[in-house]
């Protein structure tokens, strides 16, 4: 079984978690609940940062603890207000104006799939610190 594998399946359970290394940071990877819902929350050395949150202009993390987050994009103005915008801008701006944007990155994710998805394009040289247990069976 493949290191993507083994947390995907440790992370696929009601309760999970995992401890790697990877772009010089110790991770840990944690199933939670979020409100009402469960999510896999990512701890950077240990920590959640709202300092880290933040992203530049042109969608890349402040802080590089970020690059392990997931990225929350949005549109600064809705779509339904393109028609408008394209009256006073233009469609050029119009279209500039309504595509999306990252504006944050989040320690949460959805599914351990996307997750490990975004990990294997990322960080390829991931290390998983703690053993499998279930590996001896």
């Amino acid at each position: 079984m493949n290191k993507w594998q083994q947390i995907e399946d440790r992370l696929s359970g009601v309760f999970g978690s995992v401890k790697a290394f990877a772009g010089g940071h110790e991770i840990s990877l944690e199933k939670q609940v979020d409100k009402e819902r469960l999510v896999v929350a990512v701890y950077v050395d240990g920590w959640i940062r709202g300092e880290w949150t933040r992203a530049t202009a042109d969608g890349e993390p402040e802080n590089p603890q970020a690059m392990f987050w997931k990225p929350y994009r949005t549109r600064p103005w809705k779509l339904s207000q393109y028609k408008d915008l394209k009256k006073v801008f233009g469609k050029k701006r119009a279209d500039e104006m309504t595509a999306l944007k990252t504006c944050a990155f989040m320690p949460y994710w959805n599914t351990p799939k996307s997750l490990v998805r975004h990990l294997k394009k990322h960080f390829p040289d991931l290390e998983i610190l703690e053993p499998d247990l279930d590996a001896s069976k």
